[in-house]
């Protein structure tokens, strides 16, 4: 058999094989330093769960630098907070959905937005 009678799948995996048989031959790697920064324990992040003080239906205020990708002061009627989407962010950020409050007090938009735990103070 020749290489012109194999697929080039055949062809990929045999080279695989053959480069864990020379990998396995050579030993094991050498593995960096355990210290702080490279220790298991600082590499495996734990999800922190935001604890916000805001319910669906209320009304936040929100400053330009409150939230993420931002174009001026927001007006947020909550619809639903994500803590399932928020647990990644240490605590301190959280995802809200809600409609946009219009400077007349109309609703505008529906939105997502990626808000600062601290800044979350309901508005009646």
């Amino acid at each position: 058999m020749t290489v012109f009678d194999l697929s080039p799948a055949q062809i990929r995996n045999r080279l695989i094989l053959r480069a864990r048989r020379i990998a396995l031959a050579n030993g094991p790697r050498p593995q960096p330093p355990a210290g702080p920064l490279g220790s298991a324990e600082a590499a495996a992040r734990v999800p922190v769960v935001p604890r916000v003080s805001v319910a669906s239906g209320e009304v936040v205020q929100l400053a330009e630098s409150d939230y993420r990708y931002a174009d001026g002061p927001l007006r947020l009627r909550i619809v639903r907070v994500r803590p399932d989407l928020s647990e990644w962010y240490d605590g301190e950020w959280v995802w809200l959905e809600g409609v946009e409050i219009g400077p007349d007090g109309q609703d505008e938009a529906f939105r997502p937005v990626l808000a600062r735990v601290a800044a979350l103070r309901p508005k009646g």
